[in-house]
C-alpha cells in the first residue's frame, strides 16, 4: 500500500466513522461532515463555508529506518473544523466529539483494509486561540506500511 492509498483508505474509514453523526449545533438536522485528503478545497468566494464541517486526513512525514524490517513509519494528522454560531462559544465540544468518534472507530476496527492499523501514541489537540465561530482541532497518529524490499535473484 502506498501513502496515497493509505490516505484514501483513512478518508473512507473516517466517512464510515461519521455516518449518521449529528453536530450539537445541527439540532435534529442532518449535516454531513465532509472528508478531505491532504488539503481543503479552495474557497469559491469570500464567505464560502461549504467546506464545513470537515475532517482532513493528512500525510506529514514517513521514515524507513532500514531495508531489512520491511516497514515504513508514516506520520499522519487529522484536522477537524466546524462552524458553531451559538453564542455560548462551545463549538470545541463538536470538534472533540468528532475527534473521539473517529479515533474510537479506528481502535474498534483494528486492522484497516487488511493492511494497517493506527499505532500509539495518538495525540489530540484543539485550537487555543478564540476564532469564533470557527473551531479547529485534530489528532495525530502513526501507521506502519510494509515496503517492498530488495529482490535477490540468486536465491
Amino acid at each position: 500500500m502506498t501513502i496515497e492509498e493509505l490516505l484514501d483508505a483513512l478518508a473512507e474509514e473516517t466517512t464510515k466513522a461519521l455516518k449518521g453523526f449529528h453536530l450539537r449545533s445541527a439540532k435534529e438536522n442532518q449535516i454531513p461532515i465532509n472528508v478531505y485528503t491532504q488539503n481543503l478545497p479552495l474557497k469559491e468566494e469570500k464567505n464560502d463555508e461549504k467546506i464545513y464541517p470537515y475532517v482532513c486526513v493528512c500525510f506529514d512525514t514517513s521514515e524507513i529506518e532500514n531495508a531489512y524490517d520491511g516497514k515504513e513509519l508514516v506520520n499522519l494528522y487529522f484536522i477537524v473544523g466546524v462552524i458553531d454560531q451559538e453564542k455560548d462559544n462551545q463549538g470545541y465540544r463538536d470538534v472533540l466529539q468528532i475527534i473521539e468518534q473517529v479515533k474510537q472507530h479506528f481502535f474498534r476496527r483494528g486492522i484497516i483494509q487488511n493492511a494497517f492499523r493506527l499505532e500509539y501514541p495518538v495525540k489530540s489537540t484543539i485550537q487555543q486561540e478564540d476564532t469564533y465561530p470557527y473551531f479547529i482541532g485534530g489528532f495525530e497518529a502513526k501507521c506502519e506500511l510494509f515496503i517492498v524490499t530488495e529482490e535477490d535473484e540468486l536465491i
